[in-house]
């Protein structure tokens, strides 16, 4: 937990510089449920990603809507072809100083 709240912290920090941080609050972890053929579920953190990636239109502005489930079904297909997490989990982008972790690193996201 502490992990958590540390990730928030900075996350928050991060964009305290910007004029609108006073509003900025970072949406609470959320788990999408495991999924009939899944490993497990997985819980998104978006204090995590303002850690590595800085901003929120980094996803936001490209393939995933403000609104939750609006962006379409969370399937590894969708994933596969690009779009969702795929868009950077494909083991060549690069976040934070570091290359991002790959689709077939399954137990980096999958949790029981």
């Amino acid at each position: 937990m502490a992990g958590r709240a540390g990730a928030a912290a900075v996350a928050l920090a991060l964009v305290a510089g910007s004029a609108r941080a006073a509003a900025v609050t970072l949406p609470k972890d959320f788990t999408i449920p495991k999924a009939e053929s899944s490993p497990g579920g997985v819980t998104f953190s978006h204090a995590r990603h303002m850690v590595r990636v800085g901003r929120c239109s980094a996803c936001h502005m490209r393939d995933v809507k403000m609104k939750r489930g609006a962006s379409g079904p969370m399937t590894m297909a969708a994933l596969e072809q690009g779009r969702l997490c795929g868009a950077c989990h494909d083991g060549k982008a690069s976040a934070g100083g570091s290359v991002v972790f790959s689709l077939d690193q399954c137990d980096a996201c999958h949790k029981d």
